[in-house]
């Protein structure tokens, strides 16, 4: 309960600091590609936002619609890629027929 409590401090933290309105910013989304359990994609930010994208955990939906990223719900955060930090790795689950 006090890491969920400190997650959220962090996250509003976070929004705050976050200059508004980047969705002006040339942001990259790569095509979709899958593999039998998950749909992925690869969004590219400008180099310089990545000094907002926070290194400590991965991002909610709410921090990364406030960086500009616009995609439909279900995509979810899952790894951050240290080398490349403005590079953001999402997936969300193949619907099952």
């Amino acid at each position: 309960m006090v890491s969920h409590f400190v997650t959220l401090v962090c996250c509003k933290t976070f929004l705050k600091t976050v200059p508004g309105n980047m969705s002006g910013s040339k942001i990259y989304y790569s095509d979709r590609y899958n593999d039998d359990q998950y749909e992925y994609r690869h969004v590219v930010l400008p180099r310089e936002m990545a000094k907002h994208v926070p290194r400590s955990h991965l991002m909610s939906e709410d921090e990364w619609r406030q960086l500009g990223v616009q995609q439909s719900q279900g995509w979810i955060h899952y790894m951050i890629h240290e080398p490349e930090p403005h590079i953001l790795l999402f997936r969300r689950p193949l619907l099952k027929h």
